[in-house]
């Protein structure tokens, strides 16, 4: 089945997307639909036709009896019931059978119907009266290198619309559109075929008589189902709640940012106009003349001048205010112990880095705007308090920042930074994802793909992750 009228990266099938066309095939040997002079394959072009040729397919779509192969069955479905049509007859989806075949083929091929049944290791078992021909990616057949402007072909290869491919290059696309269902039932023979061979083990004991396709009847090809029911009802979110909670999540962030750059400010002046979200400048306030771990003799410099946007409003009368400006950035610290260094061979400066940097903090400190009490640290005692303190919860910031008031002020500091990365994640990943209509329906509701593709066997959720949550106490 194709579909317009959806980013399937961003957007839910659920209330989005439109079917173009789609294509049914019943094999060849002992097939069990005949579609007119011993035809086994049918192409339905319902762009041109309009939903009213797709409404006299609803008997077969709906029609429990009628058992149907999917790969990715949660898509199609979804798609199809835009249209008001209750899909029923669900047999397999390939893609689950897939996964239960072999879990951990996401990095080693995947999992698309273009991956499996050009890999032959999945399509070792066919049929000899099955076609030999696996999917091919639209960019293979449909891709065309863009023309620049001097009339020259150049290196990016783009795809047209579906509704233009499939008015305009009408014989290759019906021929690719086919090609989707023959290669989903030569999927499916092969993997079946592959799942009675495996036993069924529980408890480390094989199941008598059973075998790996036999607990697919069972369990995953309902639970399946069920999934992609769950999916249509969707869950019913607060968007004014999660509203809300938006503004204090960027309030916190303004002051976890601000408390940064006065502390790093004391130390390097111009950081107070630095950008707290670019790993280069923290990475300069940390790490500057440090040497690359694997290029021997390229270090970083100790001071380096960046510009970054003018935010300051105040200027001379009859001048124009500049939109950037030039800061210095230096070291601001010798010898910061880490052992954590980024691919290309740089200290890191990621969240996880950030966290051994500042040990752990408590929340109150973070978001603390005033700097550590001499009184705290005992200066005008005998014995210092912060000489009696426990300080082995602070990250190795600490010493590095010779500890003491200093130590800890840092720590503090690194924190917020830490702070920073986490609710920048929070906000992009699920505060503002969950406001927006590309993943909700009419309704309201937040339809998210779940789906049984880990290797440990857990569910996982996307479009976007329900499984995370909000988990500060702030929120």
């Amino acid at each position: 089945m194709q579909v317009a009228n959806i980013n399937v990266k961003q957007e839910t099938p659920v209330g989005h997307g439109k079917v173009t066309c789609f294509s049914i095939y019943s094999g060849t040997k002992g097939a069990e639909a005949d579609f007119g002079n011993g035809k086994t394959c049918i192409w339905v072009d319902v762009l041109d036709g309009g939903p009213d040729v797709l409404m006299e397919f609803v008997p077969f779509f709906e029609d429990s009896s009628i058992r149907k192969v999917w790969h990715n069955y949660s898509f199609d479905s979804h798609v199809i019931e835009n249209y008001g049509i209750k899909v029923a007859g669900f047999h397999a989806d390939t893609m689950h059978l897939a996964r239960l075949w072999d879990s951990s083929r996401r990095t080693d091929g995947g999992y698309s119907l273009e991956g499996l049944t050009n890999d032959h290791r999945v399509m070792g078992v066919v049929p000899k009266e099955l076609q030999k021909i696996g999917k091919r990616s639209m960019k293979t057949i449909f891709g065309r290198k863009k023309i620049k402007k001097d009339g020259s072909e150049g290196k990016i290869t783009a795809i047209e619309p579906v509704e233009i491919l499939q008015r305009e290059d009408r014989e290759l696309w019906i021929c690719y559109s086919s090609l989707d269902s023959m290669s989903t039932l030569r999927l499916y023979e092969s993997l079946k075929s592959k799942l009675e061979r495996k036993p069924w083990t529980f408890d480390g004991y094989p199941r008598p008589g059973g075998s790996l396709y036999d607990f697919y009847e069972e369990y995953w090809c309902p639970f399946g189902a069920i999934l992609v029911k769950m999916e249509t009802a969707g869950m019913l979110v607060d968007r004014a709640y999660l509203s809300e909670i938006e503004k204090v999540a960027v309030a916190q962030r303004e002051s976890a940012a601000d408390k940064f750059r006065k502390w790093a400010s004391k130390y390097c002046p111009d950081a107070k106009y630095m950008n707290v979200n670019s790993d280069t400048q923290i990475r300069q306030l940390f790490f500057g003349g440090i040497e690359n771990i694997y290029k021997s003799g390229d270090f970083l410099p100790k001071s380096k001048a960046i510009k970054v946007p003018n935010n300051e409003t105040a200027v001379s009368e009859g001048k124009k205010v500049p939109k950037y400006r030039t800061i210095d950035l230096f070291s601001i610290v010798e010898d910061l112990k880490t052992d954590i260094f980024t691919a290309s061979g740089w200290p890191s400066v990621s969240g996880a880095a950030l966290r051994n940097l500042a040990g752990k903090v408590p929340s109150d400190l973070v978001y603390s705007t005033d700097d550590v009490n001499d009184d705290e640290c005992g200066i005008h005692s005998e014995i210092s308090h912060c000489d009696l303190e426990d300080t082995s919860s602070y990250g190795t910031a600490y010493d590095a920042f010779g500890g003491g008031k200093e130590g800890k002020e840092a720590c503090h500091a690194i924190a917020a930074l830490c702070e920073i990365c986490s609710i920048n994640s929070l906000i992009s990943n699920f505060i503002l994802p969950l406001q927006g209509n590309h993943i909700s329906c009419k309704e309201g509701r937040i339809h998210c793909s779940l789906n049984i593709n880990t290797e440990t066997g857990r569910l996982s959720a996307r479009a976007p992750n329900l499984q995370v949550g909000i988990y500060d106490s702030t929120f």
